[in-house]
């Protein structure tokens, strides 16, 4: 009797821990959606490729060849959501690419994920040979990963208009893979107890309504993309909880190495997706979205204690030109040395972002437009003495610059902003290489 309610007490204390993990999960998307959505990814990461080590460590002891095959596609599904979380919008590691490309590595996965579990129910009866289903495994997602980074897979989302027919269907496609594979293994039942076989189907199901919620977003930033993760989730937790039931608690003994050291992996991984929620892979600068949750904060504290507040919008003149005469990898060179001017010229309390492309963004707290036009203007002189040394040869660019200053013309951050973009726009019609300020109506600090 004691011990069947320790047991219930460990089961409702699970619960209760792993639902405060999903409420402190939902509530990082009110902070960054890309930081919620490379945490619920990251967990589902840790759940799979945990899984993985588990199903691989546990083979001689399993006697049920799906779940070792289900434990060795974990790994490379994983992957690929690793691929894809990095790929997502606003990450900013696979430069030059949109919304596409993460919805692209999402369909990919499912589709290995989905075919891996029938293929699963389809070998409870034969031999099975665990490093022959890795070599397969991973020809088959290097395969997927190739075809869609050279532009032959097919395109699964358009930006403003959203999901192509291709991803709409796919997903319909996988369900039915799904629901076909879990009636095999209903029809396995035997192989299994009645709790792993509880876990396993009750992933599938939520898998299933997973594919659902990813049918119906318009943006990638949207809730039933949301819903679509959270599920996704739970259902990794299941098969996660499908595969200790057998690995571990039915064989009882179990060589399980190297967990400390894979935990720690996991966790210097999720440090790293964490910090490029908020960098620009490329120059180290933050990136557009971080800079604006930085600059709302500073804008407010400036509107209410009637403080300074200079915004300088710069562009390097000519890019496309760089771009075109030596290259992209080249072009990158040069943003990265742009980078490290605008690091040189600013102060640590500045808020430096790359605004996208060529364009770079500086808010600067306590100062005014007298003291800005001198830190604009030493940035461009910075940039334009600047040589560039590449492979190609010496490469030297200019900027052009716009300035704004927060007064009671501007009435929220937008429209500050708006102002730096017009007066860049002006030094760039009027000859490039120049700094440009368009004198406020009114001139007392808002």
């Amino acid at each position: 009797m004691k011990n069947n309610f320790n047991y219930w007490m460990i089961k409702m204390r699970t619960v209760v821990v792993f639902g405060l993990a999903l409420w402190g999960l939902y509530m990082t998307s009110h902070i960054s959606y890309i930081l919620f959505h490379s945490l619920a990814e990251f967990f589902s990461i840790t759940i799979g490729f945990t899984a993985f080590v588990i199903t691989w460590n546990t083979r001689h002891q399993l006697d049920n060849n799906y779940m070792i095959w289900l434990g060795i596609s974990l790994l490379f599904v994983t992957s690929l959501d690793l691929i894809h979380t990095l790929a997502y919008k606003g990450m900013g590691v696979f430069t030059g690419y949109d919304a596409n490309l993460p919805t692209q590595l999402w369909i990919a996965s499912r589709y290995l994920q989905s075919l891996s579990m029938l293929a699963a129910a389809l070998f409870f009866q034969r031999k099975l040979n665990p490093v022959a289903i890795i070599w397969i495994s991973l020809i088959i997602s290097a395969g997927l990963v190739i075809s869609i980074f050279t532009g032959v897979f097919p395109a699964c989302y358009v930006e403003g208009s959203g999901l192509t027919r291709f991803k709409i269907v796919s997903e319909y496609i996988i369900i039915a893979i799904m629901l076909t594979g879990n009636f095999i293994l209903w029809r396995q039942r035997q192989a299994f107890d009645s709790e792993v076989l509880g876990w396993l189907m009750t992933s599938q199901f939520l898998t299933i309504c997973a594919e659902v919620a990813f049918t119906s977003y318009v943006s990638v930033y949207g809730p039933a993309n949301m819903i679509g993760h959270f599920l996704k989730l739970i259902a990794f937790y299941f098969v996660y909880q499908a595969i200790v039931k057998m690995g571990l608690e039915r064989p009882h003994r179990v060589l399980f190495r190297n967990l400390k050291q894979s935990e720690t992996a996991l966790r210097n991984a999720l440090e790293e997706v964490q910090k490029l929620a908020i960098i620009d892979a490329l120059t180290g600068l933050y990136n557009r979205r971080h800079f604006f949750e930085l600059a709302e904060f500073e804008f407010q504290r400036a509107h209410r204690y009637q403080r300074e507040l200079s915004v300088i919008m710069l562009d390097i003149d000519d890019f496309k030109m760089v771009n075109d005469t030596y290259g992209h990898i080249i072009g990158d060179q040069v943003l990265q040395e742009i980078a490290e001017s605008c690091r040189q010229e600013t102060r640590k309390v500045d808020i430096v972002a790359r605004y996208g492309g060529e364009e770079f963004i500086f808010l600067l707290p306590e100062i005014d437009i007298e003291t800005a036009m001198q830190v604009a203007e030493r940035l461009r002189e910075n940039i334009a003495t600047r040589k560039i040394t590449t492979r190609a040869g010496s490469v030297t660019v200019t900027a052009s610059l716009g300035l704004s200053n927060l007064t009671e013309d501007y009435p929220n951050l937008e429209s500050l902003l708006i102002a730096a973009d017009a007066a860049l726009y002006q030094a760039k019609e009027t000859g490039r290489n120049r700094i440009f300020w368009q004198k406020p109506l009114h001139k007392t600090a808002a």
